[in-house]
């Protein structure tokens, strides 16, 4: 009989607890406001409120979820995570519902303070205060539309993401991923609003979200890589991966940290990340990075460092320590095609295709590597009969097409060069007078020997 009793005294504390004093009002007098009485409820009160609003948030009852919820809220905010992870969702739903604007932003108001109450009355040992400022972001974007900037949730972004990347766990990971889409987006749109007061800002928040996201691991390992290509397309786009700003954002940290790897190789990787391999500030970083901890990637950036100063013997001894420390494919196809451009500008075009072929074994759709071996090919004397040495353009035409077919951005240069090197065909004359030629038949297959060692077709000079 005490738990009906105590049960049917909980359906009413809502409403109780809350009850406001009224007077009556003198015509015309304004009305007086009256502080709410807050009736503090028991543990037992407390857990049968609970359950109540609980379940009718299970059963989407919102309204009925209301009152119950509201006088553990307001009673004993520390009561519990529940208080909040439902009350997330019974404000929300009365946000749709509101009649009014005045209305709306008095819900918004309170889903934002529920937010600072979570932080204020609640520890959770599973979802820290960095956690909840991030949800509370997420909120203010949604629900304060008409503010463009949005500051205040860029900073509580900032603050959650910096926290919460020094020690997240997995479970938290896809929020963070959230976090950290969401916070680069806005700080984009702030950087945009006035680049001039805001370029090293949006590259600092840059340098934190790919930090975070780097960090991912386990199963997230493959979502985090593909926010970051997402992240990395945003910031590209944005107008602030402009080089010179980069250098004048990061020469004088590159000088503090000629002794912090750590910071090296995250300004090294941001260089690359914009393609601004090119700015002595990258050269100064990838030098300082070498001498502290040779890699692969090291070792790579002082190759393009001596390539740009015209030091190609520096660049073939970098590259070759490059493939020496390098521990995957992809990386080890780029300083293939690396070394093997070097030695088409020693002149060396024997070399020049060893290493070519070897790209091309990783990867068969590199299509550079075919320019190379296009140009290889036609530079290099291939026999001292004329007819003979004139069949190594077939080859290269061959190699200039293939490049052309696998790589768009290749087109233009193959083209180019095919229109100059069929030029230098064989003529229908030479081929129908020379036996090795295939007496005159034009288009049949033609094995090219010698160091080039291709098949290939006849074809004749246009005259």
């Amino acid at each position: 009989m005490k738990k009906v009793l105590l049960i049917a005294l909980c359906f009413a504390i809502p409403m109780a607890g809350f009850a406001q004093k009224s007077k009556k009002k003198k015509k015309g007098a304004e009305p007086e406001v009256v502080a709410p009485v807050v009736t503090t409820l028991s543990d037992e009160e407390c857990m049968v409120n609970v359950s109540l609003f609980q379940e009718n948030v299970r059963m989407k009852m919102y309204d009925d979820a209301y009152g119950p919820w509201l006088a553990v809220y307001e009673s004993r905010p520390d009561y519990g995570s529940q208080i909040y992870t439902n009350g997330a969702k019974i404000l929300e739903y009365r946000y749709s519902q509101a009649p009014t604007d005045e209305a709306r932003k008095a819900l918004r108001d309170s889903i934002m303070q529920l937010h600072d109450d979570r932080i204020k009355y609640f520890d959770d040992i599973r979802y820290s205060d960095a956690y909840v400022l991030g949800l509370k972001a997420e909120d203010y974007l949604t629900y304060y539309p008409e503010d463009e900037l949005a500051m205040p949730a860029y900073s509580w972004f900032k603050e959650s993401i910096t926290k919460l990347s020094a020690n997240a766990s997995t479970k938290i990971y896809r929020n963070l991923m959230s976090f950290c889409r969401m916070f680069m987006t806005r700080s984009i749109k702030i950087y945009k609003s006035n680049p001039e007061q805001y370029a090293n800002q949006v590259l600092e928040d840059y340098q934190l979200v790919s930090t975070t996201l780097d960090q991912m691991k386990g199963e997230y390992l493959e979502s985090a890589k593909a926010e970051k290509t997402y992240i990395d397309g945003l910031f590209a786009a944005s107008g602030a991966a402009d080089c010179d700003m980069m250098d004048k954002t990061f020469a004088s940290k590159v000088a503090e940290s000629a002794n912090d790897i750590e910071m090296l190789s995250n300004i090294m990787k941001l260089y690359r990340k914009v393609k601004c391999m090119e700015s002595e500030v990258y050269f100064a970083a990838v030098e300082h990075a070498h001498k502290l901890q040779p890699s692969a990637e090291s070792a790579a950036g002082c190759a393009q460092m001596c390539l740009k100063k015209e030091n190609l013997t520096g660049a073939v001894d970098y590259y070759k320590q490059a493939l020496e420390l390098v521990d995957n494919d992809e990386d080890k196809v780029d300083y293939l095609y690396g070394l093997a451009y070097v030695y088409s500008q020693l002149k060396n075009n024997k070399q020049c295709v060893a290493y070519a072929q070897q790209a091309l074994e990783l990867n068969p759709e590199y299509g550079r590597c075919y320019v190379l071996l296009g140009f290889s090919y036609a530079a290099e004397k291939l026999s001292d009969d004329d007819v003979l040495d004139a069949t190594k353009y077939w080859v290269a035409c061959d190699m200039l097409m293939k490049a052309k077919q696998l790589d768009e951005s290749c087109a233009k240069v193959a083209n180019e060069y095919v229109g100059i090197f069929s030029k230098y065909f064989p003529t229908r004359t030479d081929i129908f007078m020379h036996q090795k030629l295939g007496s005159g038949v034009i288009d049949q297959p033609y094995h090219v020997g010698g160091w080039i060692n291709k098949t290939t077709r006849c074809r004749a000079r246009k005259e």
